[in-house]
């Protein structure tokens, strides 16, 4: 039976001149036994930083099912957006997820969690980079399956999963299927995946395209990609952007309570699905990205822990030109207004 739950989951003078002025001590404010007094960044984020708590509280929606793997083809359908079908066979048990090898009998559960909207990557903390190089997205996929033993199966040498989903932006021709490539496996480890990226199928070909008739909508037409899966975990269509545009690199300045440790930065392309991780850089504790085309319309979000406190700042970029360097102010807020703030991009 079909189901839905939720989970818990210009030069370097100039910028070190403004780091100066922004991390000034009269600039900040003591608040007497609260761990917003701790303005210390780190060289690299430590595993017990509040910003890796984010994780569980902000993990879309995930759909779960049940199919036999060892019987005839199946295809399963979720609304008229998405459907997934496997052949007879094509799961099996590794020995190096501790399971036993082979085509597992009886009935074995499938985890769907879908990234269909900006914010949904943003929430995954998934950015649509690989190895810095920028992508925009059509949408992406967790697509996990356990054994009736609860071990993690994977696709059998040679088999693929035919995956077929609508987007809400107009289909384009050149997407192509991407991997993500994982450092912290989800949902084992509960810290930010600092390493994650998108790594592109050796089959480089466009995907493929649909347009039908809704079967729910009356005269409505679905429109989207098809994704023949070589590959169970993170799965994406998307293409790289234009690389011929002269890049930038953005620095997001925050006030000192704000580190490495509590935060995370986010930029948000406003007219396609192309979402950058700014990562943190200890000299100039600021939080960085590259490789930003020269004119873009962007949007800088950031997310913090503090305590038991969450916060969140945005700062839009309307034409980024000779100026990379912007200040934020996040402010205080519920984990239901920033989910609600992530679900409008």
């Amino acid at each position: 039976m079909k189901k839905t739950v939720f989970i818990i989951g210009s030069s370097l003078l100039l910028l070190f001149t403004a780091c100066q002025k922004e991390m000034s001590t009269n600039d900040i404010t003591i608040y007497p036994g609260s761990p917003l007094n701790d303005t210390i960044w780190t060289r690299t984020t430590p595993s017990t930083g509040s910003v890796n708590d984010l994780v569980n509280y902000f993990l879309p929606q995930v759909i779960i099912d049940s199919f036999d793997a060892s019987k005839s083809d199946v295809t399963l359908s979720y609304g008229d957006s998405l459907s997934i079908s496997f052949p007879a066979g094509s799961c099996v048990g590794t020995s190096a997820n501790g399971g036993t090898p082979g085509v597992p009998s009886g009935k074995v559960q499938l985890q769907i969690l879908r990234l269909k909207t900006k914010g949904d990557y943003i929430k995954t903390f998934r950015p649509t980079t690989s190895n810095g190089y920028l992508l925009e997205a059509a949408g992406g996929f967790f697509i996990r399956i356990l054994s009736r033993e609860g071990k993690e199966l994977a696709l059998a040498p040679g088999a693929t999963v035919k995956l077929s989903f609508s987007d809400i932006d107009p289909v384009k021709a050149n997407m192509q299927a991407f991997y993500g490539k994982e450092t912290y496996p989800l949902p084992a480890n509960t810290v930010i995946d600092t390493g994650f990226t998108w790594m592109r199928d050796t089959d480089t070909t466009w995907l493929s395209t649909f347009q039908r008739p809704s079967t729910i909508s009356g005269n409505a037409i679905i429109n989207g990609y098809t994704i023949n899966v070589k590959n169970l975990r993170w799965v994406a269509a998307e293409r790289f952007i234009d690389s011929t545009a002269k890049k930038a690199k953005i620095f997001a300045l925050l006030p000192p309570n704000f580190t490495n440790k509590n935060t995370a930065v986010f930029a948000v392309f406003m007219n396609q699905k192309t979402i950058v991780n700014l990562a943190p850089e200890f000299s100039s504790r600021s939080f960085t990205a590259s490789n930003i085309p020269i004119g873009s319309k962007i949007r800088l979000i950031t997310i913090s822990k503090i305590g038991d406190d969450f916060y969140m700042g945005t700062k839009d970029i309307n034409d980024l030109g000779t100026n990379t360097i912007f200040s934020v102010s996040p402010d205080k807020i519920g984990v239901t207004g920033i989910v609600t703030y992530l679900n409008s991009l």
